[in-house]
C-alpha cells in the first residue's frame, strides 16, 4: 500500500519526536540535578535522625542496665575506680565503692582482675562496660563479657557457673574497645565510624565537682590523662553537671553520654536548652551529643 505525501510527511514527524532532542535532554538533567540537590539532604537528615534515634534507645536501654544493678546490689555503679596491684595499695576510697557493692570482697588478690599487671584506673567509659558487663572472658580484640560470680567475696572471678549475667545484653563485641590500652574495655554507640566512647558519670563514690585536687577530674577523662583539647573531657564535665554554684544535672544519680557523629565531647560550659551550643561560643562540637538527661540530642 502506498502512502500519500500528506501521510508520509507526518509519519516521518512523528519518528523524529520519538527521541529527546539534545537541547531536551539536558533541561531534564537540570531537573533531575535540582530534584537531587533538594532530595539528597533532606534524605542525609532522615538517616542522621534514625542513627541518633538508636543511639537514644540504645541509652534507655542502658539507663534500664543501671536500674537492674541497682536492684540487684543496692547502689548504682561508680564511674571511677582504681584497682592496684596488691592489696595494702587499695585506697579507702575505692574500698568502699568495692564494698557498697560486694559487701565480703576479698582485698587480698586485688580482685582478680589483672588486666595488666600494673593498676588500672577504672574511667566512666571503663566502668560503664565493667560494671554493666562483668569480667572479659575473651580478649581485647574479640570481647565476652560474662556478668560476675555470686560469691561475694570473688565476684570477679571468672570460675564458676553461678553468674550474675550481664545487666546490659547489647554489648556487641565490634563495638567493644580498649582505646587507652590498659586491658579495660570502653563501649561504642552505633554510629557510622564511631571512636569515641559512651561517657558515664555517677554521683557514686565520689562527688560530680571534686576541684583543686590532684586527677580531680579522672572520672570524666575517657583518655586516663591525655590533655588533648579537642577530646579530653575533663572541662566538659562542667558543661551538664553544673559550674561554680550552678547545680549538676541528675546530681544524686548518673549520666550517659554520646560523643555524637563528630566524635567528640566538646569542652564544656553550662548547659540548658542547647542554644548555648555554637561555634561562637566554641561549644558547637557539643551541639551533636546524645544524653540521657536531654531526650535525645542537646541541640534538636
Amino acid at each position: 500500500m502506498q502512502l500519500n505525501h500528506k501521510t508520509a510527511s507526518k509519519t516521518l514527524h512523528n519518528t523524529h519526536r520519538l527521541g529527546f532532542t539534545l537541547i531536551e535532554l539536558m533541561v531534564v538533567i537540570v531537573i533531575i540535578g535540582i530534584l537531587m540537590a533538594l532530595i539528597l539532604p533532606a534524605i542525609g537528615a532522615v538517616r542522621r535522625r534514625v542513627q541518633q534515634a538508636a543511639v537514644s534507645t540504645e541509652i534507655t536501654q542502658l539507663d534500664q542496665a543501671v536500674v537492674s544493678f541497682k536492684v540487684r546490689f543496692g547502689v548504682e555503679p561508680p564511674s571511677s575506680l582504681t584497682i592496684p596491684v596488691n592489696a595494702i595499695s587499695w585506697t579507702p576510697t575505692d574500698r568502699q565503692k568495692v564494698l557498697r557493692i560486694w559487701d565480703q570482697f576479698d582485698f587480698s588478690s586485688c580482685g582478680g582482675l589483672g588486666y595488666s599487671g600494673t593498676e588500672v584506673h577504672l574511667n566512666g567509659a571503663e566502668c560503664l562496660t565493667f560494671f554493666l558487663g562483668g569480667l572479659n572472658s575473651g580478649t581485647v580484640t574479640a570481647p565476652s563479657l560474662i556478668g560476675f560470680s555470686k560469691n561475694p567475696v570473688t565476684p570477679w572471678s571468672a570460675a564458676g557457673e553461678n553468674r550474675d549475667a550481664p545487666f546490659f545484653d547489647n554489648f556487641a563485641s565490634a563495638r567493644l574497645v580498649d582505646i587507652d590500652g590498659d586491658g579495660a574495655l570502653e563501649f561504642l554507640d552505633s554510629l557510622p565510624d564511631q571512636t569515641t566512647p559512651y561517657l558515664f558519670l555517677s554521683s557514686q563514690g565520689k562527688s560530680y565537682r571534686k576541684l583543686n585536687l590532684p586527677n580531680a577530674f579522672d572520672d570524666y577523662d575517657v583518655y586516663d590523662n591525655v590533655l588533648d583539647a579537642s577530646q579530653d573531657v575533663r572541662d566538659m564535665a562542667s558543661c551538664y553537671m553544673g559550674n561554680d554554684n550552678k547545680t549538676p544535672l541528675r546530681n544524686q544519680s548518673y549520666q550517659i553520654i554520646s560523643p555524637g557523629l563528630d566524635g567528640l565531647y566538646g569542652v564544656g560550659g553550662i548547659y540548658t536548652d542547647g542554644s548555648e551550643l555554637t561555634a561562637a561560643n566554641g561549644r558547637q562540637a557539643e551541639a551533636d551529643n546524645i544524653t540521657n538527661f536531654s531526650g535525645g540530642v542537646l541541640q534538636q
